[in-house]
């Protein structure tokens, strides 16, 4: 969910009111998804990168991811819809008690929905899923010899199966330490110019055909 902050500065509107933009974007794309058949989507939301950028925008990320969390509970018209189950994964040790009190209350509200899925990721990256892993791995056999790509697959944040889709806003070519153990030579990835908060209904959907139909292609092949 790339370029929030170039939104706001084409937009001549405060770093906050951006990323606010890019939250109600978000809801219309996960909407979108879930209509077209999409069952698992997971969100970059907050890098552990991202805590060293200045105070200001840390606090204006996290009054915003708690906020939002804190709207998705059972009774939010997005969840009732999609049956949706919301998992927050990362470290979220290092996340402050008032934003760590808004997970908790989403995730105990949805963890027994059996539709969708909704993966967000805070204070999370690809190097660090992969270690932590490692280390859950050699603590559960005590053998080193016990880490395969199966057992380490099993012990992921994401627990879930390879990666299909990966879909990058604001232009930029790279994965920027985002599920690098998920994606797979099969993953593919799809790089849109406009920035997150521009990117629509229309465009998610023109994505997901497309790739849909290149996949059926595929399948005959």
């Amino acid at each position: 969910m790339d370029g929030n902050r170039r939104y706001a500065k084409d937009n001549s509107i405060s770093i906050a009111a951006g990323y606010l933009a890019g939250a109600k974007a978000l809801v219309k794309i996960l909407d979108t998804c879930f209509d077209c058949g999409v069952n698992v989507i997971s969100l970059y939301a907050f890098s552990l990168e991202n805590f060293n950028r200045p105070k200001e925008q840390v606090d204006v990320l996290m009054k915003l991811l708690e906020g939002t969390l804190g709207e998705m509970g059972e009774n939010d018209p997005l969840v009732k819809k999609h049956n949706l189950r919301i998992r927050v994964l990362g470290r979220l040790e290092l996340l402050e008690d008032h934003v760590l009190r808004a997970i908790s209350k989403t995730i105990n509200a949805t963890k027994d929905n059996r539709g969708k899925i909704v993966n967000i990721c805070v204070a999370y990256t690809g190097r660090d899923e992969i270690a932590s892993a490692i280390r859950e791995t050699v603590a559960g056999s005590g053998f080193p010899s016990k880490i395969t790509a199966k057992s380490l697959t099993e012990n992921m944040f994401m627990g879930f199966p390879p990666l299909d889709l990966l879909i990058r806003t604001s232009g930029v070519y790279r994965l920027s330490d985002f599920m690098l153990w998920q994606c797979h030579q099969d993953t593919d990835i799809e790089v849109v110019a406009m920035n997150w908060p521009d990117f629509g209904r229309w465009d998610i959907g023109l994505i997901l055909l497309r790739w849909q139909s290149i996949n059926r292609a595929l399948a005959y092949v």
